[in-house]
């Protein structure tokens, strides 16, 4: 296999395993990065070949910085390897001539009230949504939608600032909060525009699939459970599902309509929808792999699927190959804390790592860091992966596992406020 030159912009969170793969199939890596410090802060350091820094925020700063780099047309691929960069290096991409999801589709992958316009005009299942700037617009769209309802930002991530909203009292209380987040990972602006969704009733799930020229390569659907409501931190992924296979079918078949529908026909998606009592409805799009370890370790664990070797190969045009070397399922599990406090421990946590069914345990939390009831998926403080035949087996182990864990808060000392 002749060598080639990839390039990740950000790798981070789930991007790291894009360049892990790059740079473990020999190829030359280079990651383009806001700052020198990132390949330590998300944990790539060691696996990249080169650095360009520049502000991956702008379009022609990206683009500029690559022209004056010593790879200026030499790039075989440019990946994006972060959410929030992806829309812009699919236009660098595009302006360099090389393979990749088209720009308009991973801007409305990137912006949720893009997305579901184009839902709606395609006829592809969704929520019912108003595009909002003020209270009195949210107010407005809150009850013509009918409460409950969900407020979000247009262009956050991993649960951010989105809230469950049963009344005009909860509305304005969160509403309050949200026109105040301005800022997310890695410094992106999130936009001054906000959602009113219809709250969808059901069990959620994510559907991981790799589509070449509109079909799917891959398929599976991956179970997921969620925290209390107001919140919707997933704490819970089992893949494949163990339970609803007989829906499979049709969940997969909405989340391939809504790729269709944003415009994404090539490459790996990660789909998210809600069994709804009429069907299938999409909640959301990402035009890549899924994160939370669903595709580094579940999908893996489960079927043998590297679907980022099969991603780098997509974008260098390279022969795919994502068959399943074997049928097992995975869980993931995440320990959240039941209580504001300064975290000490996890009683049980250590032990386990010596258990046969457990494949990889990650500690989040330090001691002494400040906790509270999870809102988003920041405020997870570890996890663990099971593994085992059948997804209920999967699923029963994390749950058992999880519930015989205990957070332990530490004390304060006397006399200190």
């Amino acid at each position: 296999m002749s060598i080639k030159t990839v390039a990740f912009v950000e790798p981070s969170f789930y991007g790291v395993s894009f360049a892990r793969v790059a740079y473990e199939q020999g190829h030359n890596v280079i990651s383009i990065v806001s700052s020198t410090e990132n390949p330590q802060k998300y944990g790539y350091e060691g696996i990249y070949h080169d650095l360009i820094v520049t502000d991956i925020r702008d379009e022609e700063a990206l683009y500029q910085a690559i022209q004056a780099s010593p790879y200026a047309g030499k790039l075989d691929a440019l990946i994006p390897a972060t959410d929030y960069a992806s829309h812009l290096t699919a236009r660098v991409a595009e302006r360099l001539g090389l393979r990749g999801i088209p720009y308009e589709a991973a801007l409305k992958a990137r912006n949720k009230d893009l997305a579901r316009q184009a839902y709606a005009e395609h006829g592809v299942p969704g929520a019912k949504f108003k595009k909002v700037k003020t209270y009195e617009e949210a107010l407005a769209a809150s009850e013509e939608i009918g409460f409950p309802v969900v407020l979000k930002p247009t262009n956050a991530a991993s649960s951010q600032n989105v809230y469950f909203i049963h009344s005009e009292t909860d509305l304005k209380a969160a509403f309050d909060i949200i026109v105040e987040f301005k800022v997310t990972y890695m410094d992106f602006k999130v936009r001054d525009e906000y959602l009113i969704e219809e709250y969808l009733e059901g069990p959620e799930f994510s559907v991981e699939l790799f589509l070449s020229e509109g079909v799917p390569l891959f398929q599976t659907v991956t179970e997921k459970l969620t925290s209390p409501l107001p919140y919707f931190v997933e704490l819970v992924h089992t893949l494949p599902t163990p339970s609803y296979t007989e829906q499979e079918e049709d969940l997969i078949r909405a989340a391939v309509d809504a790729l269709h529908a944003i415009g994404i026909v090539n490459g790996p998606s990660h789909v998210e929808v809600k069994l709804t009592p009429s069907g299938p409805r999409i909640i959301e799009v990402n035009g890549r792999p899924g994160g939370d370890n669903i595709s580094s370790d579940l999908l893996v664990q489960a079927f043998g699927i590297d679907i980022f070797e099969a991603t780098v190969n997509y974008y260098l045009n390279r022969p795919i190959e994502i068959g399943k070397k074997h049928e097992r399922a995975a869980a993931i599990a995440y320990v959240t804390a039941d209580q504001e406090g300064l975290f000490e421990s996890i009683d049980g946590f250590a032990a386990l790592q010596a258990h046969p069914q457990v494949v990889r345990t990650h500690l989040i939390a330090q001691p002494g860091d400040a906790v509270a009831v999870a809102k988003s998926s920041d405020d997870r403080l570890g996890y663990f992966i099971t593994t085992a035949e059948t997804p209920q087996e999967a699923k029963q182990l994390a749950l058992q596992l999880l519930s015989n864990l205990q957070v332990v808060y530490r004390q304060q000392e006397a006399g200190i406020a």
